[in-house]
């Protein structure tokens, strides 16, 4: 059994690293600001430290005692981005991890990331793809980018860490209140499921439960190797617009309603002040862009025995705990 230390403990993907490294036999240790909220962690044995991630010394002192730490605190992209917030989360943040682990001389970081800044047209494996020439410019894949190339400068000199690229992440979660946050994918699913959109911004979607990438990441702290990315995404097969994952939804819990694609060009500003900056360059990168087929087989499936659920799977888990928490 070892301690690992798990930041955004309460968000949908650090509570389901923190209930599958609990179920395994690992202690955790669990930076969260508010610890009120954080009652469903203290339930299952997580040890509960209030702190924020922008702060070097709650960081510092919460991981103490811990040989390993996963990195999933974040903040995601919504209608509005400020980039002084957005950079002290998601750079800051993950420089103050960093620098945690190196001090108490952790074994290993796992930093959970993003595909935002990544040009996808090239051949081969999505996990070498090289870093797009000209990013988007959006507060959360500027920030999100730099972390990431703060993470690998590390890991070429020498230290254990590594990342992990999650796509768009959906399913249950311990904290229902942050699991369906107003920038989840979960809160897009239950709005269709409720009736209450009937268009969105159209772009492929790489689903993947939540479970899976905390499965993933997971797999990472202990198989993968050190400096790599791992592609945590669901099944290609699964790449399908948010409008045709909400349809889907939909049908598996017989709703009738049913969501339209919208096309990035129609209206950028009104898109733009619905959507955010970072829906909007993902929706024109996609649209511009030739992607060639991403493999089922590849390196974060060989070396991490990553095998996510499918899409319909995923959402047969979702919907009944919606329906349990009398939100559907």
């Amino acid at each position: 059994m070892s301690t690992v230390f798990v930041t955004g403990g309460t968000g949908l993907t650090g509570a389901n690293v923190c209930e599958q490294l609990i179920a395994r036999g690992d202690a955790v240790k669990a930076l969260v600001r508010n610890p009120d909220e954080a009652g469903a962690l203290a339930a299952i044995d997580v040890e509960v430290v209030r702190g924020d991630v922008t702060d070097a010394d709650d960081v510092d002192r919460a991981s103490k005692g811990c040989e390993a730490a996963i990195h999933c605190a974040a903040l995601l992209g919504g209608a509005s981005q400020d980039l002084g917030h957005f950079r002290a989360v998601n750079f800051t943040g993950t420089i103050n991890v960093l620098d945690a682990a190196r001090a108490h001389g952790m074994r290993r970081v796992v930093a959970l990331s993003t595909s935002t800044f990544f040009d996808l047209t090239r051949p081969g494996f999505r996990e070498d793809a090289p870093v797009s020439d000209n990013p988007p410019d959006d507060p959360y894949t500027v920030t999100k980018l730099a972390a990431f190339q703060e993470v690998h400068r590390r890991a070429d000199a020498g230290e254990d860490v590594l990342t992990c690229h999650p796509g768009a992440i959906f399913g249950p979660g311990l904290v229902a209140e942050r699991a369906l946050y107003r920038t989840s994918f979960n809160r897009v699913l239950l709005a269709a499921m409720r009736g209450r959109i009937s268009a969105y911004l159209a772009f492929p979607v790489t689903w993947v439960a939540a479970a899976d990438v905390a499965n993933g990441s997971i797999a990472a702290l202990d198989k993968g190797l050190a400096g790599s990315r791992y592609w945590l995404m669901g099944r290609p097969e699964d790449e399908i617009s948010t409008a045709a994952g909400c349809n889907r939804a939909c049908e598996i819990a017989g709703v009738e309603h049913r969501v339209e694609d919208l096309d990035h060009r129609t209206a950028r500003k009104e898109i733009v002040d619905s959507f955010g900056p970072t829906l909007y360059a993902i929706a024109a990168a996609a649209a511009r862009d030739v992607r060639p087929p991403r493999p089922a087989e590849n390196p974060t499936h060989d070396q991490l025995g990553y095998d996510p659920m499918s899409l319909d799977d995923g959402l047969r888990l979702l919907i009944p705990w919606l329906r349990e928490l009398g939100r559907l």
